[in-house]
């Protein structure tokens, strides 16, 4: 008989001896396999062979084991190609232990309680086959629908640089998950070469970006977990603001435009958020005032924050100065230039960062024909400081 029995190693020699016992216990029916003292049999149990059915009788009954079970059970032995798991049945479970399960391993005592899926069971010889990996794999997979849904952010390890973008190593649960991310989700501006190659070798915090895998892989977004800290960088700079003296801030430029220079900043050093500004091109320091196209992406820059607007775009500069919109007041009439025609009105140059809507329904009913260029005098309807807007109509004559 192969089948192990719990208890079977107190039954005496001449029990193990008896070939005609064992062959009776292997072919009878189902009635001498749960021993009862009192019934007839063909054949004279001796005390010993009744000893060792009672101890057949008294196991727990335990159903029988399927592929796909998940089974609790103690650690009876471990070693680097396999894990016996003892189930209290008939045979335990063996683990092999692949390369990638060492880590499992070293984290594994005998004696220790565990959880393992059934993955076969061979009839002959009778073998039942386990595997922990995939049981914590599904663990994880949960985990990581709850962090998607949840938008909790994680740690992976940047391992490689490809030309499409980062691979990492997500560590969760002892085992390691790849993990993909684009050049575009690796920050909230598009990073340059030297900065995507500072990340290899270093830990990120990013979140899940989608869970549907891509080549057997996550596609993760430290963009997303950045953007998720701007609400409380916002609340940072507002109370900058409120300081005596005003705060200087050093960071990055990403880009220009003819208009402006756009960079890229964190509030403090405490926070990994960063947050994108624009400098208007007469809030540049004077001698790169018209020589935005020379600022190279990455290059190192001081500046202030002038102002926080709806939306959290923030307007910064690198001249403290008071401008017209610090003394705008509704009502007030200002000298203009259109500066362009649109279906939907005219925008009025107030000054050389400041401009102004005159809507099609006020350029109607004062009968006047505007175009680009044209020195017009405007009154002040309404000023809202949050969307940097200015509504403007004629005054009257």
């Amino acid at each position: 008989m192969k089948n192990k029995l719990v208890g079977a190693n107190e039954v005496v020699e001449g029990i193990k001896n008896d070939p005609n016992f064992w062959y009776d216990l292997e072919h009878s029916t189902e009635s001498i396999l749960k021993w009862n003292p009192e019934a007839e049999y063909d054949r004279v149990f001796t005390p010993d062979e009744k000893h060792f059915l009672d101890i057949l009788h008294n196991q727990p009954d335990t159903p029988k084991v399927e592929v796909g079970d998940i089974v609790t059970g103690k650690i009876s032995n471990i070693t680097k190609r396999e894990i016996v798991i003892d189930i209290n049945y008939k045979d335990s479970i063996y683990v092999d232990v692949k390369a990638g399960d060492l880590k499992i391993v070293e984290n594994l005592e005998k004696g220790e309680e565990i959880n393992v899926m059934i993955t076969k069971v061979n009839s002959s010889p009778y073998e039942i086959k386990g595997s922990i990996t995939e049981l914590i794999k599904m663990d994880v997979a949960t985990k990581l629908r709850t962090y998607y849904k949840e938008k909790t952010s994680l740690v992976a390890y940047v391992k490689e640089l490809i030309p499409a973008g980062f691979m990492l190593d997500i560590e969760m649960s002892n085992i390691n998950i790849t993990a993909f991310m684009p050049n575009t989700l690796a920050g909230v501006n598009r990073l340059t070469v030297e900065q995507s190659e500072v990340l290899v070798g270093t830990d990120l915090t990013v979140m899940l970006e989608s869970l549907q895998q891509e080549k057997g892989v996550y596609v993760v977004s430290r963009k997303k977990y950045l953007k998720s800290l701007i609400p409380e960088a916002i609340d940072i700079l507002r109370e900058d603001k409120k300081l005596d003296e005003p705060k200087v801030y050093s960071g990055t430029v990403t880009g220009t435009k003819d208009f402006g220079i756009f960079i890229e900043f964190a509030p403090n050093d405490e926070t990994e958020c960063r947050l994108t500004g624009m400098v208007h091109k007469v809030n540049v320091n004077p001698e790169w005032q018209n020589k935005l196209d020379q600022i190279p992406a990455g290059s190192d820059i001081d500046f202030y924050v002038r102002d926080i607007l709806k939306g959290d775009r923030i307007i910064l500069t690198q001249i403290l100065r008071e401008s017209l919109w610090d003394t705008i007041r509704v009502g007030q009439v200002k000298d203009g230039v259109v500066r362009a025609v649109k279906p939907f009105g005219a925008l009025v140059s107030l000054d050389v960062e400041t401009t102004g809507l005159i809507q099609n329904t006020y350029i109607e009913k004062s009968g006047k024909t505007l175009k680009k260029g044209d020195n017009i005098k405007v009154k002040v309807v309404s000023v809202i400081k949050d969307d940097r807007k200015i509504y403007l109509d004629f005054p009257k004559s």
